[in-house]
């Protein structure tokens, strides 16, 4: 499979040229914007390789890269986390999961000291109109990220010398 550093720079150079493509053919600004936002955050920090534990992507979480020690145990390398679609699924699934435990941890305690928890506003999220072409970075990036795992495991085959029987 290729590099961390040959997905990085594919992912990126993709999204350069579909930015400035969107860019001359009249989309709207920030949703090139949103879309190209939604590419780097799934390059960088939403990777198909997340299911490695010591990964390029996983070192970028930085202090919370503890977070993604149990998805690294449970989903196998290159399993339902290569699968377009359902492995972005997976992971932003598993980090929502996370993230609403620790909501529920913090609003538990925040009670027991007769604090009132801030209310969150899952309406902000979904009315907005640039979360479509985000969500839509996110999975070219993924998606990008699987084929070229693909297509380099495929020329790796057809450049390995078969043995004679």
């Amino acid at each position: 499979m290729p590099s961390g550093k040959t997905h990085d720079r594919v992912n990126l150079v993709s999204t350069a040229a579909i930015g400035i493509a969107g860019y001359y053919y009249g989309f709207d600004l920030f949703e090139i914007l949103a879309f190209c936002s939604g590419s780097i955050v799934a390059t960088f920090w939403f990777s198909p390789d997340l299911d490695l534990r010591y990964s390029r992507p996983v070192k970028r979480w930085g202090k919370l890269s503890f977070i993604w020690w149990p998805y690294s145990l449970v989903i196998p390398h290159r399993g339902i986390s290569h699968i377009p679609i359902v492995g972005i699924i997976t992971r932003f699934g598993y980090i929502f999961l996370i993230f609403s435990l620790l909501w529920f941890l913090i609003t538990g305690a925040l009670y027991n000291t007769g604090l009132s928890p801030p209310t969150l506003k899952p309406s902000l999220l979904f009315n907005n109109p640039y979360i479509w072409p985000f969500l839509l970075g996110v999975l070219f990036a993924d998606t990008l990220h699987i084929i070229l795992d693909w297509l380099w495991t495929s020329l790796k085959r057809q450049m390995k010398p078969r043995r004679r029987r």
